[in-house]
């Protein structure tokens, strides 16, 4: 952004919450002697700012509303942030979210492992929203994902994953 649209719009930045006003008092000494105080009034970035033009961190606050948005619409189920199930798999894809979550806040998995797990993820998800999910597909993808159980604070949810996944692929 150039200085002049943030200049133009930083009421708005300020009221949406991107932008914080920070007040200071300053005095100073006229060339007479005389003491003048004056409030010196600056901006800064806000935390919601810098989420926003530089992406999450893992300090961000996780979002309570992605749990809760459940909706049916003719059998098929759309389950927190827009994941789309089956209505018979919604357990399957309440522990995917968790599965997800804990791998990305495992710090025991490099990052290659945690990209490519999610992918896995994503797969699973999208043949769950299908009303003939492709088992070899989900099958391959639980493969990949089911080596994670070897990791102490994954292994419990891992085995949820797999327990709920078993009726689909056997």
């Amino acid at each position: 952004m150039r200085q002049q649209e943030v200049s133009s719009n930083l009421d708005y930045l300020v009221q949406v919450g991107w932008a914080r006003e920070v007040s200071k008092e300053r005095s100073f000494k006229t060339s007479g002697g005389m003491e003048v105080s004056q409030e010196q009034v600056r901006y800064k970035i806000s935390d919601v700012g810098i989420n926003h033009l530089e992406g999450a961190t893992s300090f961000k606050k996780p979002e309570a509303s992605r749990h809760v948005n459940i909706t049916n619409v003719k059998g098929v189920t759309i389950v927190g942030d827009g994941n789309v199930v089956n209505a018979s798999l919604t357990d399957l894809s309440r522990m995917l979210d968790e599965l997800d979550a804990a791998i990305a806040g495992s710090s025991e998995l490099a990052d290659e492992v945690k990209v490519d797990a999610a992918g896995d993820i994503t797969t699973i998800r999208g043949q769950i929203a299908k009303a003939s999910p492709g088992r070899s597909i989900i099958e391959a993808a639980w493969t990949s994902l089911s080596r994670l159980a070897d990791i102490a604070t994954l292994a419990d949810v891992v085995s949820k994953v797999g327990a709920l996944l078993d009726p689909i692929i056997s």
